[in-house]
């Protein structure tokens, strides 16, 4: 996969995730197109806005498996917020990269601060290693450190102190999300998430 700055214009979209989840028990990906345009199911005020964000919940519901997608449903809040995370991860290489490279590192030294400069020297490095990246603008690099920190704290792996410091909170992983991360081949997300190995 690869690196792509499309994220910048992305949120998080956890409960728009989980009713797209939640109407593909009962029709299929096409029909759930035509239901989240027509009933405007994401509250969306342009049309393009609503196709562009399904494209993306789709992206990321197709990049896991579906029994991960069938626990969203039913599974308690932190763990669907993990899981809306996941298939962010899964469909992002970049974001992926940050949560295993430098959340899963901060969590493996025992540091519970995330701090701009983690950002930067992550962004640095990967400016060094791909020319695709590096040709991304600072404004975009900017704009996807904002949005990849909002879907952190959203997901509830990072929370602010009251001196505005982003904390990392070491996520609970439920012993059915980890099974099943672990019986598809995704052991790489869950140690991203837990510090593991």
């Amino acid at each position: 996969m690869e690196y792509s700055a499309g994220s910048v214009k992305y949120l998080f979209w956890f409960m728009e995730t989980k009713e797209t989840v939640r109407l593909l028990q009962d029709h299929n990906i096409d029909e759930v197109h035509d239901i989240v345009l027509q009933d405007n199911v994401y509250q969306q005020k342009a049309e393009n806005r609503i196709i562009s964000e399904f494209g993306c919940i789709r992206r990321r519901i197709e990049s896991v498996p579906e029994e991960l997608m069938q626990i969203l449903l039913t599974t308690d809040l932190n763990s669907a917020k993990l899981i809306t995370l996941i298939s962010a991860m899964a469909s992002d290489r970049m974001l992926f990269e940050l949560v295993y490279e430098v959340f899963r590192e901060k969590l493996r030294l025992g540091e519970d601060e995330f701090k701009e400069s983690d950002l930067n020297i992550f962004f640095g490095r990967k400016q060094d290693q791909d020319e695709k990246v590096a040709k991304w603008t600072e404004a975009t690099v900017k704009k996807l450190k904002s949005t990849y920190t909002k879907f952190l704290l959203e997901a509830g792996i990072l929370t602010i102190d009251d001196k505005k410091a982003k904390r990392i909170v070491k996520p609970y992983i439920e012993d059915e999300l980890r099974a099943v991360l672990l019986k598809n081949d995704m052991r790489d997300y869950l140690y991203a998430l837990t510090g593991e190995q």
